[in-house]
């Protein structure tokens, strides 16, 4: 596997090493919970943040335990479902109380998030979080309040329209003389652990996604990864081959996430929670083949040995 040429930039989450060379450290997976979803509606009513408590913990203890069993670490991408502030304060506590890994305060916009970090950060929180995520269109006042609210990790969401390939995704994070760079942004956001997500768009252009994380990692060293499970619902011929065989459904969901992975992803946000029994055993079993690379090989001394070669085998 491939040696990144710049020194690789390793963060520590909430007990969790995020960065690293191929195989140095296990990769990452975040679950999403309390989305908005057709069925198993645990996420009851969007603005007050009413969840179902039962069906809510038996999905993070799934989590949990799947991970430990495995060694493959896990966080949590919580409340991307919730319609405001307050119920995202109220689900990201709840989940917070149930676990130590990694959370991702989700919203689907800064208004809902910005008063929701304020008052997450001021009961202690924050070091717990990645926030999810600083984007190009990201405000002074998203900035500010991330700062305020004392987080020091986040994702940096590396799309915009006219940055498509590899390198112009490169020249998104670190900026131009016009235009002011994510890890600027970052920087104004008093953010010292960075994560790259490259940005999914369909299945084709993961591969784009794939050699942006590479190219991220060999020219700047930052820990990267996306959210390739995004992707899937723009096949919209699957259900044809779901038909033959309905096992198609769970490896796709899989799937999706090697080629970022064989390529040096140090995340990924697998999707639902709700797909982490299946999930966790896949990546471990590609993880252990990475890891042994990394010491056979590559004649790495400092692996992490908490990892799935140390676990499932």
């Amino acid at each position: 596997m491939q040696l990144f040429k710049t020194e690789q930039k390793v963060y520590e989450v909430s007990g969790v090493k995020i960065g690293g060379q191929i195989g140095e450290n296990p990769m990452l997976l975040i679950g999403s919970i309390f989305y908005q979803t057709k069925s198993k509606k645990i996420l009851k009513d969007p603005k007050t943040g009413e969840i179902d408590k039962e069906v809510s913990e038996d999905l993070i203890n799934q989590q949990i335990d799947i991970s430990e069993k495995t060694g493959v670490p896990h966080g949590f991408d919580v409340g991307g479902g919730v319609e405001t502030p307050d119920a995202l304060v109220k689900v990201v506590e709840f989940v917070a109380n149930k676990t130590n890994a990694p959370i991702l305060p989700d919203g689907a916009s800064a208004e809902i998030r910005i008063p929701a970090i304020k008052r997450l950060g001021e009961i202690g929180l924050s070091n717990r979080f990645i926030y999810n995520t600083i984007d190009a269109n990201a405000t002074a006042e998203e900035l500010n309040a991330i700062k305020e609210s004392k987080i020091s990790s986040a994702i940096l969401l590396a799309f915009h329209s006219k940055n498509i390939w590899p390198e112009q995704k490169l020249e998104l994070i670190t900026g131009t003389e016009e235009r002011e760079g994510l890890l600027t942004k970052a920087k104004k956001a008093g953010i010292d652990k960075i994560l790259i997500d490259t940005a999914t768009l369909d299945i084709p252009s993961i591969s784009i996604n794939a050699r942006t994380i590479n190219l991220v990692k060999d020219k700047l060293g930052y820990p990267a990864g996306c959210g390739a499970h995004n992707a899937l619902h723009t096949w919209g011929k699957s259900k044809e081959y779901e038909k033959l065989d309905k096992n198609i459904v769970q490896i796709k969901n899989v799937m999706i996430n090697t080629l970022p992975q064989a390529m040096g992803a140090n995340f990924v946000l697998y999707g639902p929670v709700t797909h982490c029994n299946y999930v966790f055993p896949t990546i471990a079993m590609n993880e252990a083949a990475l890891t042994y690379n990394a010491l056979r090989l590559n004649k790495f001394k400092n692996v992490n040995r908490t990892g799935p070669l140390f676990k499932i085998f």
